[in-house]
């Protein structure tokens, strides 16, 4: 398959350079989520007051629940660790010298310690608590909703800056094997997965097994819709080309096997979906391996796109068209895109798991049917 074969055929594929570069992305998503979600207590407090000081309790509560000590320690070593990081990244990818190895497991050192402070960070980024009232934020403001999406496309630039200067790659590369981005490919995936997901839908609702409950709202669904089809495409391309384009990359290229790299990007997927509201409340209710069963199925049937299409098109095309559904179309309550969708269903865990892997098995199969034939070239 081409698309992992020109990661080794092409460019710099040092262990620590993939370590550093997707270290970098994850440093760039932290820069753009402070950034871009600095706004929303202000926003929150305009809307409603009560909602705005529900924020401002909900995160002086996460300070509460934790061991101020640990933090301040944590903080301190992410900083130190950060630094050091980026010092010895920096030398091994640059050096010429016996000594760039070393500097390679330094900097690599220093990179795990700054993911380890992260770690012991991550109780303040997230709680029961805070997610409520970000939903709820979210449910009442346009505009934070649209700022929440776009934190995702502002994290790509270090890795696009880490393609380009680390890996001396082309960002097309990172995209697609073929010579060019295949946009109708992409906008094909889109039409099939919505007439998919559609059928379902309304064929569960004649069945009786999920009903639909219409809940269109006209003061509310039309600016939620523009921005849904508008920026959920960037959220899903930047998860896509996150998952299912570097990290599996990286992964296959180390690994030397697409099945280890499939099921590993598959697992760390779904566990970045492991602070939604579905899986805070399906911890509550004891059945989190349930809920998080259709994340992995996702992201391994993504996967699978990727390695038929040798490229994200499909992939991009199927995570935007799943997005924009749940948020125009069809959606459920407590769910992470807390849009004024035209109808609404009731959430089952265990059956939304079930379908999840019906819907996403019909889908790649409709898609490998449908795909582009390849070029045959004269001997």
């Amino acid at each position: 398959m081409q698309y992992f074969k020109n990661t080794r055929l092409n460019g710099v594929s040092n262990w620590w350079s993939w370590i550093f570069v997707f270290w970098l992305t994850i440093l760039g998503w932290i820069a753009a989520q402070l950034f871009l979600t600095s706004p929303l207590i202000p926003i929150a407090q305009e809307i409603d007051p009560e909602l705005g000081q529900a924020f401002i309790d909900a995160s002086t509560a996460a300070f509460e629940n934790v061991n101020m000590a640990v933090i301040g320690l944590a903080t301190l070593g992410f900083l130190i660790a950060t630094a050091f990081g980026l010092l010895f990244s920096l030398l091994a990818l640059t050096s010429k010298s016996k000594y760039s190895k070393g500097f390679g497991i330094a900097g690599g050192v220093a990179i795990a310690a700054s993911f380890f402070c992260l770690y012991l960070l991550s109780p303040l980024a997230s709680s029961p608590e805070s997610t409520d009232v970000l939903n709820r934020l979210l449910a009442q403001s346009p505009t934070s909703y649209a700022l929440i999406l776009l934190t995702f496309p502002a994290s790509l630039g270090m890795l696009y800056i880490g393609q380009k200067f680390i890996h001396k790659r082309t960002i097309l590369s990172l995209h697609t094997a073929f010579s060019k981005f295949r946009f109708a490919r992409a906008f094909q995936a889109i039409a099939v997965t919505w007439i998919i997901l559609g059928v379902l839908a309304f064929g569960l609702n004649v069945l009786g097994i999920t009903p639909l409950t219409f809940s269109f709202d006209a003061s509310r669904f039309f600016i939620y819709a523009a921005i849904s089809l508008a920026f959920i495409p960037l959220q899903s391309a930047t998860e896509e080309i996150v998952f299912r384009g570097y990290l599996n990359q990286a992964v296959e290229n180390l690994t030397r096997n697409k099945w280890v790299a499939f099921i590993i990007t598959s697992l760390l997927f779904m566990a970045m979906h492991l602070a939604n509201p579905e899986a805070l409340s399906g911890a509550e209710a004891g059945i989190l391996p349930i809920v998080m069963s259709g994340y992995f199925f996702f992201g391994f049937a993504a996967c699978l796109l990727v390695w038929m299409d040798d490229g994200l098109e499909s992939a991009i095309g199927v995570h935007a068209a799943n997005n924009t559904f749940a948020a125009v179309f069809v959606n459920y309550e407590n769910s992470v895109l807390p849009t004024p969708s035209i109808f609404q269903i009731q959430a089952s865990p265990v059956l939304d798991s079930v379908f999840t892997i019906i819907t996403l098995s019909i889908i790649v199969i409709a898609l490998y049917a449908l795909r582009p034939k390849p070029v045959v070239r004269a001997a």
